[in-house]
C-alpha cells in the first residue's frame, strides 16, 4: 500500500472510532480513492456513517471537534460536513439505514431514477467502497448493487445513444466560428461512448465527477481497442481528424452492441463517412 493511501485509510479508522464513541454505528464505508487504493497527496477521506436512528443535530459538529478539525464546511447540513485534519480534507455524513435502503430501491428498480443520473456513481461506491465497520450490512448492500439490472443495460444504452455527427457537419463548422461548440460537442460525444461501453459491460457509469479514466476503461473488457488513447486524442487532433476518429469509435461501438443485443436498434440519422455538400446558386 502507498504510503497516501495508508494514511488515508488510518485517519479514517480514526474517524469511525471517534463516531463510536459517539454513538453506535451500524456501518461505516471508506468510499473514493482511499478504497480502491489510488490515492495521492491530494485526496480526501470520504466516509459514510449508517445508523438506525438519526443521530443529534450537533453530532457532526462534537465529532470534528473531537478529531480537531478546521476549517468546516457544511455540504448538507446537518448530515454532511468537511473539515481538515493534518492538512487533509475529510468529507463525513450520516444517512440511516432505512434510507439507504430505500434509495437502493429506487436506484435498481425505478429507472428513471439511475439512467443517466449521478445516482450511479452512488452505486459503483457500494462495489468500490471500504468496509471500516459492519462489514455484513455492507456486504448485502454489496450484492445487490452487484447484479446490474438487464433493463438498466438496455435503458442506458439507448440514453446514452446521442451523437452529434461532427463527421458531416465539419467542412461547414471550419468556415464558422464555432470551435467552443465543436470542443462541447466532442466532449458529450467522448462521455456518451463511455455510458454506452460501460452499460454494454454492466459497470455503472455517471459522468458526475468522472475521473481517472484509464481505470474504468480498464473495467471495460468489451470496448474499441485501445479506447482511452483514443478518446484522449480526440482532443488533440486537428478538427476534420478528430470528427473522423470519434466516427469510427461510434460505428465500432455500435458493431459490439449489436454483437450482444441484435434487436436494440441503433440509429445514425447522418452515419460516420457522409459529408454535407454546399449548395450552389
Amino acid at each position: 500500500m502507498d504510503a497516501a493511501t495508508e494514511h488515508v485509510r488510518a485517519l479514517a479508522r480514526r474517524v469511525v472510532a471517534e463516531a463510536l464513541a459517539l454513538g453506535p454505528l451500524r456501518a461505516a464505508l471508506l468510499a473514493g480513492s482511499g478504497a480502491r487504493g489510488d490515492s495521492d497527496f491530494y485526496s480526501d477521506v470520504d466516509l459514510l456513517l449508517y445508523v438506525e436512528e438519526e443521530p443529534p443535530a450537533d453530532r457532526l459538529e462534537v465529532l470534528c471537534e473531537r478529531l480537531g478539525g478546521v476549517n468546516r464546511l457544511w455540504i448538507a447540513a446537518p448530515r454532511l460536513v468537511q473539515f481538515d485534519v493534518g492538512g487533509v480534507a475529510v468529507q463525513v455524513g450520516y444517512s440511516t439505514v432505512q434510507r439507504i435502503e430505500s434509495e437502493l430501491s429506487g436506484a435498481l428498480e425505478r429507472l428513471e431514477e439511475i439512467v443517466g443520473s449521478p445516482n450511479q456513481k452512488m452505486l459503483s461506491g457500494f462495489l468500490e467502497g471500504l468496509p471500516l465497520h459492519g462489514e455484513d450490512l455492507v456486504a448485502e448492500w454489496r450484492s445487490r448493487v452487484a447484479a446490474y439490472p438487464d433493463a438498466l443495460q438496455r435503458a442506458s444504452i439507448e440514453h446514452h445513444w446521442q451523437f452529434f455527427p461532427l463527421w458531416y457537419y465539419d467542412d461547414a463548422m471550419a468556415l464558422r466560428d464555432s470551435e467552443l461548440w465543436r470542443l462541447d460537442m466532442l466532449l458529450d460525444g467522448a462521455f456518451n461512448l463511455l455510458g454506452v461501453l460501460a452499460a454494454l459491460n454492466r459497470v455503472y457509469y455517471a459522468r458526475f465527477e468522472l475521473k481517472r479514466l484509464r481505470k474504468l476503461c480498464a473495467k471495460l473488457a468489451v470496448s474499441p481497442p485501445d479506447l482511452a488513447d483514443r478518446l484522449e486524442s480526440l482532443f488533440r487532433l486537428p478538427p476534420a481528424e478528430a470528427a473522423d476518429e470519434l466516427g469510427r469509435l461510434v460505428v465500432e461501438t455500435r458493431a459490439l452492441v449489436q454483437a450482444e443485443l441484435p434487436d436494440l436498434e441503433l440509429r445514425l440519422r447522418r452515419p460516420p463517412g457522409t459529408r454535407i455538400r454546399p449548395w450552389t446558386p
